[in-house]
């Protein structure tokens, strides 16, 4: 059998000590089938089907649930198995696993399914609000014992996300009314900021690794622009994100990271998909920035912006990561399995049913659309990569 038709349904070797030997086996395993959840979830919410397992109460209201979901449990799961792992090749610390790995799980497990039980609204947010200092101080440890304070940032980035969140239930404890909103909007410019750096990171680097001879180059002025610019842009938007300023500033930023993807760009590119839609998810986060930039003269929905970061950078970007350091961390050769082909392809097109084809002729047929192929590709994720999560690794290192 070709390595690119393997689905490692005869690799399964269930092993609770694989599992939990490192951040991204457990956590990008549950981050994907919680992403087919949360989209199945809020297709019944959009036609006034309860979810199987929900009563009547919900600790988040309406559109809080797909939103505060969509960031702090999909989201931060895959962000959390990529830094608990990432971060130990960084600063060649042991990182956290076995026992203590697996109650993480559990806590960010529970935080999920906690709104749909008749539990106090206090306890709901405590169980929620435990999981992301547990998670800093699991990344904090190992980098302040290295002394490599180039990735303090990631401690920073985890602490501000507890603050959003605390933000969101403190509005829905009715202690800070009508600070949800800025809770899921400062913790989804926090995500795409820690998009823009780790993409800027690894995606230049995967290319280079990929392609023999690689043609493409960075602009040097462009990347030192980058990140300042985003952090100018999301400072903005605590304070003032409906100013005329705010859409210039946008504007600003989506030509920086279009100017930094293109010229990370070499024609080769669109032959690999574990590098493509990498470098489609990046040029994303662009569009999603130039799209908002445009809204004072369009007149579209800001969530055609929202899903152009959402569902096209967050969404393209989480699952060609999940997919290339799922192969490379358990053993396996950088080929990408055929149902993986199929994946991709399902998740651009939910994100041009979403964001392009919404944007002209905003049909509902086209809600549809997306959800489904965001389900299929994450359930492909599942359906391909589970053998070699939950097993030893195929070439018997540890």
């Amino acid at each position: 059998m070709a390595a690119s038709q393997l689905s490692y349904r005869s690799d399964l070797k269930f092993s609770f000590g694989a599992l939990f030997s490192l951040g991204f086996r457990s956590f990008f395993l549950l981050g994907a089938l919680f992403a087919v959840v949360l989209m199945l979830g809020w297709v019944f919410q959009l036609r006034g089907v309860l979810l199987p397992f929900a009563s009547d109460y919900s600790y988040y209201p309406g559109v809080l649930w797909h939103s505060h979901e969509l960031i702090f449990g999909f989201a931060t799961a895959i962000i959390s198995g990529f830094l608990l792992t990432a971060v130990g090749n960084w600063t060649g610390q042991k990182m956290l696993h076995g026992r203590g790995l697996a109650a993480l799980v559990l806590l960010w497990t529970a935080g999920r399914i906690a709104p749909f039980l008749p539990l106090e609204p206090l306890l709901i947010a405590l169980i929620d609000l435990a999981f992301y200092p547990l998670l800093t101080l699991a990344i904090a440890l190992p980098i302040l014992k290295s002394g490599n304070m180039r990735n303090m940032v990631f401690i920073i980035f985890c602490g501000l996300l507890i603050l959003m969140n605390l933000l969101v239930h403190l509005d829905r404890l009715g202690i800070a009314p009508g600070m949800a909103h800025l809770g899921i909007y400062g913790a989804l410019n926090i995500i795409v900021l820690v998009m823009l750096i780790i993409g800027g990171r690894v995606i230049p680097f995967f290319t280079e690794r990929a392609i023999p001879e690689y043609r493409g180059r960075q602009i040097v002025w462009v990347e030192k622009l980058v990140i300042p610019m985003s952090v100018l842009t999301f400072l903005n938007d605590l304070w003032q994100p409906l100013a005329s300023w705010a859409y210039i500033l946008s504007g600003l930023l989506g030509l920086l990271i279009l100017l930094r993807v293109g010229s990370w760009f070499d024609r080769r590119v669109l032959s690999n998909p574990l590098l493509w839609i990498l470098h489609v998810g990046y040029l994303m986060i662009g569009l999603g920035f130039i799209l908002r930039a445009t809204l004072p003269w369009t007149g579209w929905s800001p969530f055609i912006y929202i899903h152009a970061l959402t569902l096209g950078g967050i969404g393209l970007l989480t699952l060609g990561m999940m997919s290339r350091v799922s192969l490379g961390h358990t053993g396996r050769p950088l080929i990408l399995p055929v149902q993986m082909h199929v994946a991709f392809y399902c998740l651009l097109l939910a994100v041009i049913a979403r964001v392009f084809a919404m944007a002209i002729i905003q049909k509902p047929f086209l809600y549809d659309l997306s959800a489904t192929g965001w389900i299929l590709a994450f359930g492909l994720f599942v359906y391909t990569y589970f053998p070699a999560l939950v097993s030893p690794r195929a070439d018997s290192k540890s």
